[in-house]
């Protein structure tokens, strides 16, 4: 019994040179029909940036009708004219900050993209979340409250009053008083639960006499208990878990979001760095060599997310650096990728498996491409 072999008939350059104009003429339709893909979580995002817009023009209408002419307005400082960037220096600024970071906080778009890490997280409508807040970013503040009201969870806040250069650093108006101005309006309903001095150690360290009388002062007409730091900063970190844990009515933490560089949340220099900006599920083993908030939480299992540094942070999630103006809500990739039509893709891979079929194994090329004269009455045999 004979063997019998498929043999491919001949197939001429035209042939190959149709398929590839084909493929890509189907690639060049792929690549310029693309769409708009939501990213997951796109209805929660889009309502914490509500909810964060609303905070921010609130805070900026209470500052030009309150403060307008207390304090200067500097543009050249705030070119998008948000109001929520301070002064370069007043006597509660703990240390030197970067305008270009705190320009860049002031973004609506930043609840959401704090949205998309506890979703990351995995945690759920209800569940009960600790934030170390600073006075250095209050937009950043107002972000992840923002996100916590989008998502429907208890906030458990402590607050460092002190900030650096450009943020909520004007003594009339500090973060605490933004954070009562957004809870009595009911942007937020969460607020500090306690606040400390901030500065180094927390203890308002490099910070004036007076200017440590003016963060007490903030403290008390805003009527936020004051939590006093002891100069052993192992003490002053058990008293923080332990006030976080008295106010979770016995229900696990799901996260914790520090913002801003606090020693008493983060630890060192080098603990600072140690954490990854953005979520932080796992940490380097030499993290837990460093006494901080953040640590004690990670040994426990608790997602970390760590809003700091801000420039980096904007440069991954691509929210503008140097905005002119305030973002409009829903801008950035942390709500709609552009992504390939799945349908268009299918259509073309089909359409050219089917054309490869046709002018290869059914001779469709060979009759198309050949010579008339020299076509026989029937095409190749493709078996021999």
């Amino acid at each position: 019994m004979k063997r019998r072999y498929w043999h491919l008939s001949k197939v001429s350059w035209q042939v190959y040179a149709l398929m590839i104009l084909l493929a890509v003429l189907g690639l060049t339709a792929v690549e310029i029909f693309k769409v708009e893909i939501k990213q997951p979580s796109y209805e929660d995002k889009l309502k914490a940036a509500r909810i964060m817009h609303n905070g921010l023009y609130l805070i900026k209408a209470y500052r030009m009708s309150n403060l307008k002419e207390s304090v200067s307005l500097d543009d050249a400082a705030d070119p998008a004219g948000s109001n929520l960037i301070g002064v370069l220096t007043s006597p509660i600024t703990s240390s030197p900050g970067s305008l270009q970071a705190k320009r860049a906080s002031v973004n609506p778009n930043w609840a959401a993209v704090l949205v998309d890490m506890l979703k990351h997280a995995k945690v759920k409508k209800g569940d009960t979340i600790a934030m170390g807040f600073s006075g250095s970013f209050p937009a950043i503040n107002l972000a992840a409250l923002s996100a916590a009201e989008a998502l429907e969870l208890k906030a458990i806040v402590i607050t460092s009053v002190a900030s650096s250069s450009w943020g909520a650093n004007i003594p009339e108006f500090t973060w605490l008083d933004m954070e009562d101005i957004l809870y009595r309006n009911r942007i937020t309903s969460s607020k500090s639960i306690a606040a400390s001095l901030g500065g180094r150690e927390d203890r308002g360290k490099g910070i004036t006499k007076d200017g440590r009388k003016m963060l007490q002062e903030a403290m008390r007409r805003n009527n936020i208990p004051f939590l006093p730091a002891t100069k052993t900063r192992g003490k002053n970190i058990d008293s923080r878990m332990a006030l976080y844990q008295k106010y979770t009515e016995a229900k696990p933490i799901a996260a914790y979001i520090n913002v801003g560089s606090g020693t008493i949340s983060v630890g060192t220099d080098i603990g600072k760095r140690l954490f990854k900006p953005g979520l932080n599920l796992k940490a380097k083993p030499q993290v837990f060599e460093i006494d901080s908030v953040m640590t004690g939480f990670i040994q426990q299992g608790v997602p970390v997310i760590h809003m700091w540094p801000i420039s980096a942070l904007a440069k991954k999630y691509e929210l503008p650096l140097e905005p002119k103006k305030i973002p409009p809500v829903g801008e950035g990739k942390i709500f709609k990728k552009i992504g390939y039509r799945n349908s268009l893709v299918i259509g073309v891979l089909v359409f050219l498996i089917l054309v490869i079929c046709g002018l290869i194994r059914m001779d469709i090329g060979y009759r198309i491409f050949s010579p008339r004269q020299s076509l026989p009455k029937s095409p190749p045999e493709p078996m021999v």
